[in-house]
C-alpha cells in the first residue's frame, strides 16, 4: 500500500512539473521584447493621460481563470515623446522611475514592501514589490531611452512568493528591432 502511495505521489509531482514547464514564448517585435508566459496573452492598448500629454499603453496580459498561483501576468510598455529624454542624465531617469514606483502604489492604495535600483541590460530600472488588499504585486521598470518597459505579477497573499513569479519576470528580454 505504501509503495502505491508513493507511486501516485510521484506521479501527480511528475505531471504538476511537466504542467509547469509548458510556458510559452512569445515575441512582440514590434514592441521590442519577448516574455514566457503560461498561457496565451491578451494585447490591448490604452490611451493614458500623463504630465508629458497622452501615451498609449501597450499592455500584453495573461489573467489565469484558475488552477494557477498568480492572478495576473503582464508586461506594459510606454513610450514617452523623445524630446523629453533628449539631454536626459541619472538623475533625471531616476526621477522618472521614482514616478514610475509611486504611482503605481498610490494606484493600487498600497504599501511599499521593498524598492530596489537595479540594471537591465545597462538601461536603469527599479524591482519593487507592492503589498495591496488581497495580496501583492511585483514589479519590474526599465526605462530604456524614452521607453519605460514595465513588467508584472500579481498574487493572492496566501500564494506570496511562489516560483512562477521569478520565471515571469526572469523571462522578460528586451530586443532591438531597429
Amino acid at each position: 500500500m505504501k509503495k502505491a502511495l508513493f507511486l501516485l505521489t510521484v506521479f501527480f509531482l511528475s505531471i504538476n512539473t511537466l504542467t509547469a514547464q509548458n510556458w510559452e514564448k512569445f515575441k512582440y517585435e514590434d514592441l521590442q521584447f519577448i516574455a514566457y508566459y503560461p498561457s496565451k496573452p491578451e494585447r490591448t492598448v490604452q490611451k493614458v493621460n500623463t504630465a508629458v500629454g497622452e501615451l498609449d499603453m501597450h499592455m500584453i496580459m495573461y489573467s489565469p481563470a484558475s488552477g494557477d498561483d498568480n492572478a495576473v501576468y503582464s508586461v506594459i510598455r510606454s513610450d514617452y515623446p523623445e524630446e523629453q529624454f533628449k539631454d536626459a542624465d541619472e538623475d533625471y531617469n531616476a526621477t522618472v522611475l521614482d514616478g514610475a514606483v509611486s504611482g503605481a502604489v498610490s494606484n493600487v492604495q498600497g504599501k511599499l514592501v521593498y524598492d530596489n535600483v537595479v540594471t537591465f541590460n545597462g538601461y536603469p530600472g527599479r524591482s519593487f514589490k507592492i503589498s495591496m488588499q488581497g495580496g501583492f504585486i511585483y514589479i519590474n521598470a526599465y526605462l530604456v531611452e524614452n521607453s519605460m518597459f514595465i513588467t508584472q505579477v500579481i498574487c493572492l497573499s496566501d500564494k506570496d512568493k511562489n516560483k512562477s513569479i521569478q520565471r515571469f519576470l526572469n523571462s522578460f528580454e528586451i530586443i532591438k528591432t531597429k
